[in-house]
């Protein structure tokens, strides 16, 4: 994988954005490479199990660009969740583009603004869960779906509250 970085006055800056596209570019082939493998062994236990361990080795690379890109690693608040909620939706979302080319945008976009994840979670999911595939098609149109549903409650309170006007 390339790293991008500028030196700017002796500080090294980081292309959070390039770093993730070449990140996703790895999974991609990784991921392909995968495939290859598993169908050449697949009656091979033994070198089914060896990929596992390039599965974790991938999954630490994605734990030093969250580094890199300045993601916390902290706790989770759940005690039922161990993960970090934010890396978690972040490593989905890099698994997901890189299994569908749709998506590398969105996904380096929805990455990059890492702080705000929750506010476009909260646009898509139902109760306390969401869908990736979902999360990217609505980042790719802007949220429509979200600002049309938006659009018909709100819609909805008005006659409710000129019906509830009329019966006083």
């Amino acid at each position: 994988m390339i790293i991008s970085a500028m030196i700017i006055r002796g500080v090294t800056v980081w292309n959070g954005k390039e770093i993730l596209k070449n990140l996703i570019k790895s999974f991609s082939n990784y991921y392909e490479k995968q495939n290859s493998f598993k169908r050449v062994f697949l009656n091979e236990p033994v070198m089914s199990k060896a990929i596992e361990v390039f599965d974790t080795e991938m999954i630490e690379m994605v734990d030093y660009v969250f580094d890199l890109i300045g993601i916390p690693n902290e706790d989770s608040l759940d005690k039922y969740d161990r993960l970090n909620w934010t890396r978690d939706v972040c490593t989905n979302l890099i698994e997901k583009a890189a299994k569908n080319e749709k998506y590398i945008e969105p996904a380096i976009e929805l990455i990059s603004d890492w702080e705000k994840l929750s506010n476009y979670t909260s646009k898509v999911e139902t109760h306390t869960w969401f869908r990736y595939y979902q999360l990217l098609d609505e980042h790719i149109t802007g949220y429509k779906k979200w600002h049309e549903e938006k659009r018909e409650k709100e819609k909805g309170r008005g006659k409710v509250k000129l019906l509830s006007g009329a019966a006083y």
